[in-house]
């Protein structure tokens, strides 16, 4: 298992924390984009697919430039073409 710290914590404490972190509309947008890529990713791209299952903004950590990270696959299950 590899740990990266996230400087800037999820986007669920970004949102709703009490740092007094005011996310502007175009950096949501980006955050929002990057997931969706990601879960997209997972979705197409992988083989077999991923399923992620407890997508939420605090599973969603924000990187030192605001890149989002999808986080915690602990209800993650493979998909089969079943």
């Amino acid at each position: 298992m590899i740990t990266i710290y996230m400087p800037n914590g999820s986007l669920g404490s970004v949102l709703h924390g009490n740092r007094g972190c005011c996310l502007e509309w175009n950096l949501r947008y980006h955050i929002i984009l990057g997931s969706t890529q990601g879960l997209a990713y997972l979705h197409h791209d992988c083989v077999p697919p991923i399923v992620h299952r407890d997508i939420k903004a605090n599973n969603i950590l924000i990187g030192l430039d605001f890149e989002p990270y999808i986080a915690d696959f602990g209800l993650a299950k493979l998909a089969d073409d079943r």
